[in-house]
């Protein structure tokens, strides 16, 4: 991800992180973590939401302060249950997308 921001981030409407990344089946190399992606963002002007979703409530905490330190719209969600994608993440991307249309 961090590698592709030049690209993509310009057309952006949302990002979603998690903090635990785990490498692709068959992959031996490390993805690094969500807080790599962070801090990659952070240096970046503020574009467009950002969700943060882990259970990693430490971790979870450093990523939402760089945001909020470096000016960017963030948004905590704690993955809890079974269906917390298809409820409570859902609803707030999909209320987080409608607010911002794109430019």
């Amino acid at each position: 991800m961090i590698r592709e921001l030049a690209l993509y981030l310009p057309t952006a409407r949302l990002i979603s992180l998690d903090h635990d990344l785990d490498a692709e089946d068959g992959d031996a190399n490390d993805p690094g973590t969500g807080w790599d992606v962070v801090k990659a963002l952070a240096a970046k002007t503020p574009y467009c939401p950002v969700v943060v979703h882990t259970s990693n409530g430490e971790r979870a905490s450093w990523m939402c302060g760089d945001f909020e330190l470096n000016g960017w719209d963030y948004h905590r969600l704690a993955p809890w249950g079974d269906d917390w994608i298809e409820h409570d993440w859902f609803c707030l991307v999909r209320r987080l997308l409608r607010q911002r249309r794109p430019r």
